[in-house]
């Protein structure tokens, strides 16, 4: 039983494939494993990367919103420091005005009070000279050393 030509390229071509493909098959399995693997690799730390930067994000969010309540809490503390500091100046000008206030009246006071004196001196003046000029024009010298020893005599009573 003689094979032809053909048969035996056939056997040939199958035994090539048989023990060469089997070697070229599984280097050929092997780099695309090893392919695979890098792949994977790739892909794990692209992951990791993508869940480091997230946390980085969330953190970033996180610090970013507790310094804008900081800031909202400075900012109401500066408001309500303003407004304190507003009052105080207030009272404060309240008190300062009232002290002058009181400082005008009392000068007013003793303005009038000088005043008063001032006219009750003149008038006692005024009075003592025309009491004075009328007890010499009208009274004659026995009326008048009487009136003067009266009246010394009164003054020592009361002293």
């Amino acid at each position: 039983m003689g094979l032809s030509q053909t048969a035996w390229v056939l056997i040939a071509f199958i035994l090539f494939f048989v023990l060469v493909g089997k070697k070229l098959w599984s280097t050929l399995t092997y780099s695309l494993d090893q392919r695979k693997k890098m792949i994977e690799n790739e892909l794990n730390e692209a992951k990791k990367l993508r869940e480091e930067a997230q946390a980085e994000l969330n953190a970033s969010l996180k610090k970013q919103k507790e310094i804008n309540k900081q800031v909202l809490d400075i900012i109401t503390d500066a408001k309500n420091t303003a407004k304190q500091i507003e009052a105080d100046a207030l009272k404060k000008s309240n008190v300062i005005i009232k002290r002058k206030e009181e400082q005008a009246k009392q000068k007013i006071n003793n303005a009038q009070t000088e005043a008063i004196n001032s006219i009750k001196n003149i008038s006692t003046e005024l009075s003592i000279k025309s009491a004075k000029k009328y007890i010499q024009n009208e009274l004659d010298s026995k009326i008048q050393e009487a009136l003067y020893s009266e009246s010394i005599e009164k003054l020592k009573e009361k002293l």
